[in-house]
Parts: structure tokens; C-alpha cells; sequence
């Protein structure tokens, strides 16, 4: 059953000289979703994920308590940026327009879960 899901990021970073830095993204919609949750506990070296199909976002999670640094790739073969160190969880949005599966490179077998929710 496919609904209409709307995600964005509303807060603020704090302790500028100036004071605070509102953050407040437009809305990302798809009015043809059909949400899922993916739990993995990643492997040694490169994870691809398969987006599902209609996906527009994935929000990931990683837990606080990996000690595994992980790399976000479009490929295997991509350098990627790094998206998460030892202990340093936290969660962040990537939009997936044309795209069927991504990379989590992890600096080896974690015993932790992360999370993808796609919408």
C-alpha cells in the first residue's frame, strides 16, 4: 500500500560567536511511497544496499556504539566520504532519485545494526 511520506531536518547548531544557526530543509515528499525499514549489521569491507523500488530518501542510522568507521559510495569503486567513526553514531538523509542500490563501506565486521529507512 503506497502513502504519501514526507521527511525534513529542523533544528539548530548552537555555540557560533553569533549565537545560534537555524537549520530548517524544505520537505522532501513522495506521494507514492511505500516506506521500509532495512536492519543490517554490516559486513567486512563494501555493503551494497538495494534501494526499493519508489524510494525517494533514505534515512540511516548508525548506532553510537560501533567501533567500525563507515564510507558512503554510489559504487564499489567510488571513494565515497566518511559518514560515521568509532563511536560516533547518529542519523542523516540522502535523497535517491535514479538510484537502485548504494555502498556502506565498513572498516570491518560490525556488531552493531544500521538502519535504513527509505521513503
Amino acid at each position: 500500500m503506497s502513502l504519501t511520506a514526507s521527511v525534513s531536518i529542523k533544528g539548530y547548531v548552537r555555540n557560533y560567536g553569533y549565537g545560534r544557526a537555524e537549520i530548517d530543509t524544505a520537505a522532501l515528499t513522495n506521494a507514492s511511497s511505500v516506506p521500509s525499514l532495512l536492519e543490517v549489521t554490516l559486513a567486512n569491507g563494501n555493503n551494497t544496499i538495494t534501494v526499493p523500488s519508489g524510494a525517494k530518501a533514505c534515512i540511516i542510522t548508525m548506532d553510537p556504539a560501533s567501533t567500525r568507521t563507515k564510507i558512503l559510495k554510489g559504487a564499489n569503486g567510488d571513494t565515497g566520504i566518511q559518514i560515521s567513526v568509532s563511536g560516533k553514531g547518529g542519523s542523516m538523509m540522502i535523497p535517491l532519485y535514479l538510484v537502485s542500490s548504494f555502498v556502506i563501506n565498513s572498516s570491518g565486521a560490525d556488531t552493531t545494526i544500521t538502519r535504513f529507512q527509505f521513503i
